[in-house]
């Protein structure tokens, strides 16, 4: 026996066995799950043993809509987020920056959110005035808008008469003139030169040592697995040079979009990206697409009193559009997962969704995904427990936003509170729990606590008749999204067969109070029985 881990409080998230007390792994898997005197018979001279002394066990976390490719230049950009920062504070930053810049060399920022804080816009003239010989772009929180300045603007061949693109905005003063500003589809430029030089200036070696750096962050929260919520051409480069250097040590799938953030995914929906199952780490086999902006432009509908429907906000697809693309994926093998905030966009999802299981063999095994689904009716929720079909959820929003997702509720009248988890429990819904980091928080226990006390980071609760327990929530985080993700059979439960994927907490989730579940730490995460992360070292 290589490794046994004695004398703990063991989640299995296996609804045969839910606890235990000690586990045995040999080769990479799970060999043995049971009480202490059951697993010490299993002990042999070259056996790990592991004293526990009550702590828990759970499954490694897995996080099905993360945007992991989109963090890994992190640590060489510039931390725009507020708080702390203001925007005072970020321009200081970015030009002690370019003060060390060579000429020419883009300077990249992450997390400037002044569509929630109210802070103003960071405007190209003030970046000109920071940054003058170098191309920046700032990217909002949101990742679905960026800032930039003239150089950058220029490179990206945006200037005053560029129309803009279909879905996108490129923001101009009253004047006419540029300010920087830049909606969805019309970043893509600008993003897709700066991400390109970043590449260039580190190479693959250093590359590959960002995606190790940033893969131990994950795996000190206890992710061991991620979807990459969005895959570019670019991104699926960064993660085939880590993977080809040994350098990623937790598992990925990759949902392929257009080659741009927010492009039509035609490549991607014909089975372009076969060879995206690259390795054992390194998958593919799914597609992602938006059917409506962010805030604050969801694909809504206004509820009045008498229960009618008028719709606002934006949509990128027509039903019959998105039903192309859907119905190309799903003939091909292909998981569809589709980024629906507001209910109209959740509408136009289930519809799709619904055709294909019924028009193409085989879609109704396919895991098709309804990402977010942030502010449903209750019919939808209802329709949605009816099928095949997986409730890809954010719980950390709850914690981060939620105060904000509530108004939005409240303004368009919809019949149920901001992230009702209750319900969708209750429902029988397959549901999957993530982050969407970098726009909400990582750390699972956050996503945990919040679900349990429906408390936002601002101090309010939000609807505390939607609670759910810390096991239901655990449930989601393990083998719910690990159903996601096509990776149940594989990983999402502690029982024989499965690979060794397991965290070791500071304390119990299911026990301690729900206010205290955010104080729970990692101490350990293994991937197939191999120690990968330790808090203390």
């Amino acid at each position: 026996m290589d490794l046994v881990m004695l004398e703990g409080q063991i989640l299995t998230m296996d609804g045969k066995k839910p606890r235990a007390e000690a586990l045995a792994v040999k080769n990479g898997k799970f060999v043995a799950v049971g009480s202490n005197a059951e697993i010490r018979k299993l002990i042999t001279d070259s056996t790990k043993v592991i004293h526990l002394n009550g702590r828990s066990i759970t499954p490694g976390f897995i996080d099905p809509h993360n945007h992991f490719s989109m963090t890994t230049f992190e640590p060489v950009s510039i931390d725009c987020r507020m708080p702390p920062l203001g925007k005072q504070s970020v321009l200081d930053a970015i030009a002690a920056t370019a003060s060390s810049r060579p000429n020419g060399q883009w300077i990249w920022g992450i997390g400037y959110n002044a569509m929630v804080t109210g802070e103003p816009i960071i405007t190209m003239s003030e970046l000109d005035e920071v940054a003058p010989n170098n191309p920046v772009c700032v990217m909002d929180f949101s990742y679905h808008a960026c800032y930039a300045n003239s150089s950058a603007l220029k490179l990206a061949g945006i200037d005053s008469e560029t129309p803009d693109p279909h879905k996108g905005w490129i923001q101009k003063g009253d004047d006419g003139k540029l300010n920087g500003f830049l909606w969805e589809r019309a970043m893509d430029p600008v993003h897709k030169m700066s991400m390109q030089a970043h590449m260039e200036e580190y190479g693959d070696d250093g590359i590959a040592d960002l995606v190790h750096q940033n893969a131990m962050r994950h795996l000190a929260y206890g992710i061991t697995s991620i979807g990459d919520a969005l895959t570019m051409n670019d991104s699926a480069d960064v993660y085939r040079i880590a993977d080809s250097k040994g350098k990623l040590p937790i598992a990925v799938q990759q949902l392929r979009g257009g080659d741009g953030f927010f492009q039509i995914p035609e490549q991607a929906s014909k089975g372009v990206f076969d060879q995206d199952n690259v390795s054992d780490r390194l998958r593919g086999g799914a597609m992602k697409l938006f059917m409506d902006p962010v805030y604050p432009m969801y694909g809504m509908n206004h509820c009045d009193a008498g229960g009618h429907l008028t719709p606002a906000g934006e949509m990128y697809y027509t039903q019959d559009e998105v039903d192309d693309l859907v119905l190309s994926a799903t003939s091909k093998g292909i998981q569809v997962a589709i980024h629906s905030i507001g209910d109209r966009a959740i509408d136009q999802t289930l519809n799709s969704f619904e055709r294909a299981i019924n028009e193409v063999p085989g879609a109704d095994k396919l895991r098709l995904r309804v990402e977010h689904l942030s502010f449903p009716r209750e019919d939808q929720i209802k329709r949605a427990a009816s099928m095949p079909i997986v409730l890809s959820m954010q719980p950390p929003f709850l914690h981060s936003i939620g105060d904000m997702f509530q108004g939005v509720v409240d303004e368009f009248g919809i019949d149920l509170p901001a992230d009702p988890y209750r319900v969708m429990v209750d429902s029988g819904a397959k549901i999957a729990a993530g982050s969407d980091f970098p726009c909400a928080p990582l750390n699972p226990m956050i996503g945990i606590s919040v679900l349990a006390t429906r408390k936002t980071a601002a101090g309010n609760i939000i609807a505390p008749e939607q609670a759910i327990s810390a096991e239901e929530t655990l449930r989601q985080y393990t083998n719910g999204s690990a159903y996601a993700i096509h990776r149940d059979h594989e990983v999402g439960s502690i029982e024989v067969g499965k690979r060794a994927g397991m965290v070791v907490l500071s304390h119990n989730p299911t026990t301690v109070s729900p206010e205290s579940i955010l104080n729970i730490t990692v101490q350990q995460t293994y991937v197939d029985g191999d120690l990968k992360y330790e808090r203390y070292v």
